[in-house]
């Protein structure tokens, strides 16, 4: 869920009617803070959902958790049917999420195989929902490594429980709505080591960040001051770049970094961008886990299932009824929202922009139009080391369908628009067939950030590849 600092920014603006001049620009961590009474998020997952599986909720609710009903290859150890709950538990938490769902926020457990699962949540807001992803794999130890924590109501916390105790926590991004829940989920886990992706920013300030040639006590004072600025313990940063059993004794001691950064266990890459005029940080961490052969994200990459190849997973109809979740346009409405696509329809295809989208690995076009286009080198050079350093065979997300068949190449196709030596040819083959006019809810978005100086300014093409209708 990518778009909640800039759905925050533009609902602040407009709803409050901050100055617009150039001598009095808004900070972007003040809009998102006071955008939570204002701002959306979207993104979603699959449709279609039987009569028989809205029935009266049981004390515990399961299917086999066991690899997929598909034969679609990109998604073949995807199963939305498979999945474990436990409704009497509970469901609310204290205090409550900053979206809906309130006091009925259902999280359903998902095996993807190889000794990781996914738990997941919704998050609602008018008329768009999302499923948003805590992923967690079984070390070697025995340990849960928990990245992307959500609000552990009572069943959250059974549900994880139930696989393990956990002693690593991983905060991916800065984002805030995969960040909201971090505080009270520590608290509960008060044993668990917790790590942090660079360029937090928290009620007490911003987080430094840790960087090649630091000292020992200039790391602990990173480390230090990072636990007062979140308002929870932090064991550690994530040092920029890449990180791993090779390179790690260079960048930190090996009591200062993650014990799971070992040769059997995890490599890191981090993003992070210090964006100009007041736009904030970027930063995401991408992790690679050696023995699953599994690459971990967030944000970078999604796979959106089709509503006409998947049913759509159970936990929508603990907010939903059949009504609204039979009608067809539900999903790829929601799709469209989700990634600032418009509701453009024509003959021949409902939405072409949903169509363009279905079933393809892709990075996501508010991604391309918000992050890449204001930092095109330092987006490429992160996908370098991912593509260079990693040899997965799977990618699994925080947002729509998981776990994802995929090579580094197949990962380095999804950003081909950031590829300077590009062909028509290859953009063609790799991106999505997205077309011109169809880029033109990001390019207003773009436009109004621009003139109002509410983030960092446009420097790239990030509509390389698109298709024009006209011709």
């Amino acid at each position: 869920m990518w778009i909640i600092g800039i759905l925050a920014v533009v609902s602040v603006t407009a709803v409050s009617g901050w100055s617009q001049e150039a001598n009095n620009p808004v900070n972007r961590r003040e809009a998102i803070s006071k955008g939570l009474l204002y701002g959306g998020v979207v993104t979603s997952s699959v449709l279609s959902l039987p009569q028989s599986v809205i029935a009266s909720t049981p004390l515990i609710a399961s299917t086999p958790e066991t690899p997929s009903i598909s034969t679609f290859p990109l998604l073949s150890g995807w199963n939305p049917l498979a999945y474990k709950s436990f409704p009497l538990a509970g469901r609310s938490v204290f205090p409550p999420p900053f979206l809906p769902p309130i006091n009925n926020r259902a999280t359903y457990r998902y095996s993807l195989g190889r000794d990781t699962w996914a738990l997941e949540q919704l998050i609602a807001f008018a008329n768009v929902t999302a499923t948003i992803r805590t992923n967690v794999v079984k070390l070697s130890s025995g340990g849960l490594w928990v990245c992307g924590p959500l609000w552990p109501t009572e069943e959250y916390c059974k549900l994880l429980d139930e696989l393990g105790e956990v002693t690593e926590v991983v905060l991916p991004v800065n984002a805030l709505e995969h960040k909201a829940a971090m505080k009270q989920f520590v608290e509960k886990y008060p044993t668990a080591n917790v790590w942090i992706a660079p360029g937090q920013y928290g009620p007490f300030g911003e987080c430094g960040t840790i960087t090649s040639g630091m000292s020992v006590d200039q790391i602990e004072k990173v480390r230090h001051d990072a636990s007062k600025t979140m308002g929870y313990r932090v064991d550690g940063i994530l040092p920029t770049g890449s990180l791993s059993n090779d390179s790690a004794e260079n960048i930190m001691p090996k009591n200062l970094r993650p014990s799971w950064i070992n040769e059997d266990e995890f490599s890191v890459e981090t993003l992070y961008v210090e964006l100009p005029e007041n736009a904030g940080p970027v930063s995401e961490s991408a992790f690679y886990h050696k023995s699953t052969k599994t690459l971990f994200v967030t944000d970078a990459v999604v796979c959106v299932p089709s509503s006409t190849d998947f049913p759509i997973q159970p936990i929508f109809a603990t907010y939903f009824d059949e009504k609204v979740l039979s009608n067809p346009t539900f999903w790829p409405r929601t799709v469209l929202q989700a990634v600032f696509l418009p509701l453009r329809t024509e003959t021949g295809s409902v939405y072409p922009g949903y169509d363009a989208l279905a079933n393809r690995l892709v990075r996501a076009p508010i991604l391309r139009a918000f992050a890449d286009a204001r930092s095109p080198n330092e987006v490429r050079s992160w996908v370098e080391n991912i593509v260079n350093n990693n040899k997965f065979d799977r990618i699994i997300t925080s947002h729509f369908a998981s776990p994802i068949t995929a090579s580094p190449s197949l990962f380095a196709n999804a950003f081909e628009h950031l590829n300077q030596n590009a062909t028509p040819q290859s953009l063609s083959s790799a991106l999505p067939p997205i077309t011109c006019q169809d880029w033109s809810t990001l390019d207003s978005l773009n436009k109004f950030i621009g003139d109002n100086k509410l983030g960092a300014p446009v420097v790239y093409n990030y509509r390389t590849g698109c298709k024009n209708v006209n011709k």
